[in-house]
């Protein structure tokens, strides 16, 4: 009879662990949202400060004979830029790694080597990406009244979905 009673309890204790765990996500679900929501947001303004930012640390990419075009390899990068950051917004809500697969990132290499564009460039564009969005995830999480205990391991997630694409480009 004591091990029955033992058994249910330790049934009991896990069910109320699961449903401890399961609370800590519904609590921190929506902030989660509400910070990743905050990348899709900005994209646009991550991606063109990002392509900004490479060029004037390497005015060789713009100044060389190679550049012919340049106003399309940028748009493109720009066009890029916002999808790649929609696309790790979608990774860090589902961690569904088959959409990279499924997109258009894993050809990026492809159309950066035939627009000339340097894929040292390229990648350095996503670095600074990365490092722009978890700038504005710190920034809009800290801004939200609520705990932000979830913060750390977002940030290692959003730095692990940006080194698979950064990846794609070796």
């Amino acid at each position: 009879m004591t091990v029955l009673n033992n058994n249910q309890l330790l049934s009991a204790d896990k069910k109320l662990n699961d449903l401890s765990n399961i609370k800590e996500f519904i609590n921190s679900a929506n902030s989660r949202l509400d910070s990743i929501n905050s990348i899709t947001k900005n994209s646009h303004a991550i991606a063109a400060d990002a392509v900004t930012a490479m060029i004037c640390e390497n005015q060789d990419s713009v100044n060389s004979k190679i550049s012919l075009n340049t106003t399309n390899k940028m748009s493109v990068c720009l066009r890029d830029g916002e999808i790649i950051l929609r696309i790790v917004a979608y990774l860090l809500i589902t961690n569904d790694e088959s959409v990279l697969e499924k997109s258009c990132l894993k050809d990026l290499k492809n159309t950066y080597l035939a627009l000339g564009v340097p894929l040292t460039n390229a990648r350095r564009v996503i670095e600074l990406m990365r490092d722009a969005t978890i700038s504005d995830l710190r920034f809009t999480v800290n801004n939200m009244d609520v705990d932000n205990s979830f913060l750390t391991d977002l940030i290692c997630e959003t730095e692990l979905q940006f080194e698979r694409i950064i990846n794609l480009l070796n």
